[in-house]
């Protein structure tokens, strides 16, 4: 299949990206399926769907761990097989544009109803502890702020892809007292702070919380220290197909971790963006519907794998 090289381009930008959380990621996903669309040159509905059916399988590979960019993908190839039948190749093409649009619309909805949500756990003076950036919690933090006023924030660094710089930069502007520790500090300051509050990457079937690496040693931390632990995602995450032991954790270059020429010959570096988080660490998972308990979640996963199979 000749998939156009800008296409190409913008599924190697999803895939290398050490910046975006999964909901992002999603939504670039449901764009580059709409902008293949415009730069594709089979001349069938059939060779159409073949062609989207193979840059959706690209997209799903590129980030294994994100359950977001596989859920967008199938959604929207799934909803093109269904409703195109029929159709001339200008009338799938223009399908396919809108039912990208509709999924990135309903993503960017389902973060707003989560701020709504997240903004009630949150207390007039409360000092916030994130790690791992996600897009969603910024929103609750930002939407905490401008009702409280008084919240603080302690960010970590967040692994070796310092994604805690990027939440820093975020929100510093917005006014909010920032304070920036080191990933090996989380244990010392998470006694400091009234809740702790994280994303996800995916919730998988058993429960298990599928985030940057660092969230399960901050998720144990919390529990010492019986600080409540909040995973804020939409329910695009929620994966009803695998178990955690089953995630690709996407190892990525050695060098962020440490140069290889400054440790001895035959010294292994291992540098997994993710980590899993068992269910029974979890004080809740608030999502577009709500906040839910780490077995509620569970118990609604089981019934989506039962109407798949």
């Amino acid at each position: 299949m000749d998939i156009s090289a800008e296409v190409i381009n913008l599924i190697d930008e999803i895939r290398n990206d050490r910046v975006h959380g999964a909901s992002y990621l999603a939504r670039q996903a449901a764009e580059v399926i709409k902008i293949a669309t415009e730069h594709s040159q089979v001349g069938t509905p059939e060779e159409f769907l073949v062609e989207q059916k193979e840059i959706g399988r690209r997209l799903m590979s590129a980030r294994p761990a994100m359950a977001p960019v596989s859920n967008v993908v199938s959604r929207l190839l799934n909803t093109i097989a269904a409703k195109s039948k029929g159709m001339d190749l200008e009338s799938i093409s223009k399908l396919t544009a809108s039912v990208a649009d509709e999924i990135i619309k309903d993503s960017q909805r389902a973060t707003v109803q989560i701020a709504q949500y997240g903004t009630q756990l949150i207390n007039d003076g409360d000092t916030i502890m994130t790690h791992s950036y996600s897009a969603t919690v910024m929103a609750v933090l930002k939407k905490a702020f401008s009702r409280h006023g008084n919240i603080e924030v302690t960010v970590t660094r967040s692994g070796s892809g310092r994604t805690g710089e990027i939440i820093a930069q975020e929100l510093g502007p917005c006014g909010i007292p920032i304070t920036f520790i080191d990933d090996a500090a989380m244990g010392l300051y998470v006694s400091t702070v009234n809740k702790v509050m994280v994303g996800a990457d995916r919730v998988c079937a058993d429960g298990k919380i599928v985030n940057g690496i660092g969230t399960y040693q901050l998720a144990l931390a919390s529990k010492q220290a019986n600080i409540p632990f909040y995973v804020v995602c939409d329910t695009l995450k929620f994966d009803p197909r695998l178990r955690g032991n089953e995630v690709d954790l996407e190892e990525k270059e050695p060098s962020e971790v440490v140069e290889p020429t400054r440790l001895p010959p035959g010294v292994r570096i291992r540098n997994p963006y993710f980590d899993i988080t068992p269910p029974e660490l979890v004080s809740g998972i608030v999502t577009e519907n709500g906040l839910f308990t780490a077995e509620e979640v569970i118990a609604y996963l089981k019934g989506q794998s039962a109407e798949q199979v």
